[in-house]
């Protein structure tokens, strides 16, 4: 019979009919050393890495689905089953590890692993690179989704175990340096959104049962403490969803797993067979002091001063790689380090444009980062979107709107691939027709078929980050800058004919 061992956070091990498949396993310390597994599982970390796996599946290279550590211990000889994305990064991370038995797969695209065991990849189809594992297992249907978030019109059907991210991970709004007040609510509804995504994904699948993971992380650092505050954070853990969970989906059964845990499958019953083992503490002041050396290499690292010429010469060739999203746009961006200060003009006015010291422009975008976080950055040991989710940055923005371009630039731009996708997700000439409605069917902020979208009272919600719309204009009222196109569907001729019919006859 099948069973799903659950490893902590987004880890899984599948067997069915002696065939095993290994998923996201994550154990050591990710995103400059700010997010720990939680709660902590490294008492199963002899067994994967010492363990016999036919498949590797990694949904994408995130540092707490690639653990780079874990990966470089495991056999090389595994099968991997490696998302096909544009920009080939994950396969080049994975071959640079020695992996070399490697099957690309595609959106949709499946693979028969043995008799009875068939895997199917779904991607994010936007220009953020994420995946989600199909596993059919004698009829079985396990999905995996993770943190993914593969369009709701794309989705599978008839899912009997569904795993997927109920709680954050994304660094907005915590990141931000915003009054409390405003930030209660902006966490608020981050989670709110975070919450009907979850059910609409329920929902989308007809998923019998449900397993939350992939998340939250915890963090170990006491500079970062503050982040395990469950109430004022956008990292719930599940005891603070699960009475909403289950009045929001009453006949959908909740699994819930401790790493350790394992359940096995019988035809269309899920037992739980719980860890017999001494588990690690749950106190995070001790897991804490168990993992010092760890969070603590992050200060520890060289002091190397960063100098001005370093950061022109790291944006210049940013700039150089990404001019496809550059048009038409200019950003003035400061950036401070340990009492150094630099503004950076990006976009089409930038030419290289960086100032040491106090800056002559009233920057739109600051950012406050420890040196070493800044240093990694410039020297490409890591990327801007590894140092947001490290938590380490505090970021201020003016007006507080979300810039698309501008954190496109940031997070993607290493990886010119993805960007000239989100360029194309803004063009997108693709409509549907909704509520006497023709708008473009793709969100222009993260690619989600706007099938699904919410239209009431005038405005266009977007299932996926809940951006808005004025359905009149098209004008963006919440979320970020880029506007919808959108106009209204003129009746057709025949249906004017009727009403005019109508009126005369009245």
């Amino acid at each position: 019979m099948p069973h799903i061992d659950y490893l902590g956070h987004a880890g899984f091990g599948v067997e069915h009919r002696g065939q095993r498949v290994l998923i996201d396993p994550f154990f050591y310390p990710a995103f400059l050393a700010s997010w720990f597994p939680d709660p902590d599982n490294r008492f199963l970390l002899e067994k994967v890495i010492g363990g016999r796996w036919d498949y590797l599946y990694i949904s994408h290279t995130h540092e707490d689905h690639f653990d780079r550590k874990v990966l470089a211990a495991l056999d090389k000889n595994v099968q991997v089953l490696c998302p096909n994305y544009r920009s080939r990064s994950l396969e080049r991370k994975l071959r640079s590890l020695g992996f070399t038995r490697i099957m690309p797969l595609g959106h949709k695209q499946s693979a028969e692993l043995a008799d009875g065991l068939r895997a199917t990849i779904y991607l994010d189809t936007g220009h953020k690179e994420d995946s989600a594992l199909l596993l059919e297992m004698d009829g079985y249907r396990f999905f995996d989704m993770n943190d993914c978030n593969t369009p709701l019109s794309e989705l599978p059907t008839e899912i009997d175990l569904l795993a997927a991210q109920y709680s954050g991970a994304m660094w907005y709004p915590n990141c931000y340096d915003y009054p409390p007040e405003i930030m209660r609510d902006k966490v608020a509804r981050v989670r709110r959104d975070l919450f009907q995504t979850l059910l609409k994904k329920c929902e989308v699948t007809k998923a019998t049962a449900y397993l939350p993971s992939a998340g939250p992380p915890c963090f170990l650092d006491p500079c970062l403490a503050h982040f395990n505050d469950r109430d004022s954070t956008i990292f719930p853990v599940w005891h603070d969803v699960r009475d909403s969970f289950r009045r929001a989906l009453p006949k959908v059964k909740v699994v819930e797993l401790e790493p350790g845990d394992r359940t096995r499958i019988a035809g269309a019953a899920i037992d739980v067979e719980p860890y017999a083992g001494e588990r690690p503490t749950k106190n995070l002041s001790e897991y804490s002091e168990l993992r010092r050396d760890e969070w603590q290499a992050f200060h520890d690292g060289p002091n190397e001063p960063i100098r001005s010429e370093d950061i022109a010469g790291y944006f210049a060739t940013l700039q150089k790689r990404n001019q496809h999203v550059l048009r038409d746009f200019s950003k003035t961006l400061r950036l401070a380090a340990d009492g150094q200060v630099w503004t950076v003009r990006l976009g089409e006015l930038a030419q290289d444009f960086v100032i040491d010291g106090e800056e002559p422009y009233d920057p739109q975008y600051s950012v406050l980062m420890p040196a070493p976080a800044l240093r990694a950055i410039l020297e490409g040991s890591t990327g801007w979107e590894e140092a947001l989710l490290s938590m380490r940055l505090r970021l201020q923005r003016h007006p507080d709107v979300f810039d698309s371009r501008l954190m496109g630039l940031l997070r993607y731009g290493n990886e010119p691939a993805q960007t000239r996708q989100m360029a194309r997700e803004m063009d997108s000439a693709e409509t549907i027709e909704r509520d006497g409605l023709r708008m473009q069917r793709f969100c222009p902020h993260a690619g989600e078929d706007l099938t699904y979208a919410t239209i009431c009272n005038g405005v266009i919600e977007c299932p996926r980050h809940h951006w808005k719309w004025n359905a009149e204009t098209g004008e963006c009222i919440e979320g970020g800058c880029l506007s919808l196109r959108v106009e209204a569907v003129a009746a057709p001729e025949c249906a004017r004919e009727e009403h005019a019919t109508a009126i005369a006859n009245r």
